[in-house]
């Protein structure tokens, strides 16, 4: 009986035991706000905020004004993370989005000029010049691959400033609040001034970001057209390497199908479809008849006869175990 008592209590206590306790539920808004203020100082954003957002829960008219500001130094803090340490973002994103915009024009008119002299000696029967053609198409072809490869890395950047964006423009709404709340906060509103100006450059930068990738995606198009009205010009001994898809699986062939090389074959390649027959070539064919022809006309070892061992086919005497 006892010990049925003794396991009925610990089923009842043990799941209670398991609970997680909240530090901060049983904390006041004063201790709170002071919890909150702490870790920031000891720059634990996350801490703070959680901190700092029970405190105004709470709900104490004079605690509000200080808790506000501090969550604004709080979010401006988490997205000035968000950028690597810094207060704007990266200039070199942008300008090497442009670049790769800039090498696609530049790209484009070599290999607008090469399909002009090769379609020019052609009309005049003489033997066009491939080299600078060849040289232009694999540029142009480089180019179009890294604009494609890069796309996606400026599409990243775009959305981790568009957080940093958010979480700024919460930072000037908490540092705008303190201040409305207490006039005397003259450095909430000065913080408030400051953030906003940051996020204006912010914003434009992300803004001039996004309207480069989307001119990157019309260069690409425009790239693939110039590219294959070149590819039509040069014969297939004559090609950069880059016309053929490289070893990426996103790497886009430009050759038309009918000019494009045969790929190595691996084994699970060499097995004939599910449901069709293979046929065997004439030269396997004459190995394993003569195989076959070795296996049945093997003799027989000596000794035996029709199956029967050397002993007229009675088995020998086994031995038991020897214990």
């Amino acid at each position: 009986m006892r010990n049925l008592l003794a396991l009925l209590l610990f089923t009842v206590v043990a799941p209670a035991a398991e609970k997680v306790v909240d530090p901060l539920a049983g904390l006041d808004a004063r201790e709170l706000h002071n919890r909150g203020t702490q870790r920031l100082a000891e720059g634990d954003l996350a801490g703070a905020e959680e901190a700092l957002r029970a405190s105004l829960g709470r709900d104490v008219d004079a605690l509000r004004p200080p808790a506000l500001h501090n969550l604004g130094h709080v979010r401006f803090g988490k997205g000035k993370e968000g950028l690597g340490g810094r207060t704007s973002g990266d200039v070199t994103e942008l300008s090497i989005a442009r670049s790769y915009l800039e090498a696609a024009d530049a790209d484009i008119s070599d290999m607008k000029d090469q399909i002009e002299l090769l379609d020019k000696a052609k009309a005049e029967g003489r033997e066009p010049d491939y080299v600078p053609a060849t040289a232009a198409l694999g540029g142009g072809i480089n180019t179009y691959r890294t604009i494609k490869k890069l796309i996606p890395k400026e599409e990243a950047m775009v959305t981790k400033r568009g957080g940093v964006i958010a979480l700024w423009t919460r930072s000037v709404g908490d540092f705008r609040g303190a201040h409305e709340l207490d006039a005397a906060d003259a450095q909430g509103k000065a913080n408030a001034d400051a953030v906003e100006e940051l996020l204006r450059a912010l914003r434009r930068e992300t803004t001039a970001l996004e309207e480069t990738i989307e001119a990157q995606r019309k260069k690409l198009e425009e790239l693939r057209d110039v590219i294959r009205e070149l590819v039509k010009r040069i014969p297939d001994d004559k090609l950069p390497p880059e016309a053929e898809s490289g070893e990426e699986e996103e790497d886009e062939d430009f050759l038309p199908p009918e000019r494009r090389k045969p790929k190595p074959r691996s084994g699970s390649d060499k097995k004939g479809e599910e449901g069709k027959e293979e046929k065997m070539t004439e030269q396997e064919a004459r190995g394993s008849l003569e195989g076959l022809k070795n296996e049945f006309g093997r003799k027989m070892p000596a000794g035996q006869q029709d199956g029967k061992g050397g002993s007229g086919g009675k088995p020998k005497d086994k031995k038991g175990k020897d214990y």
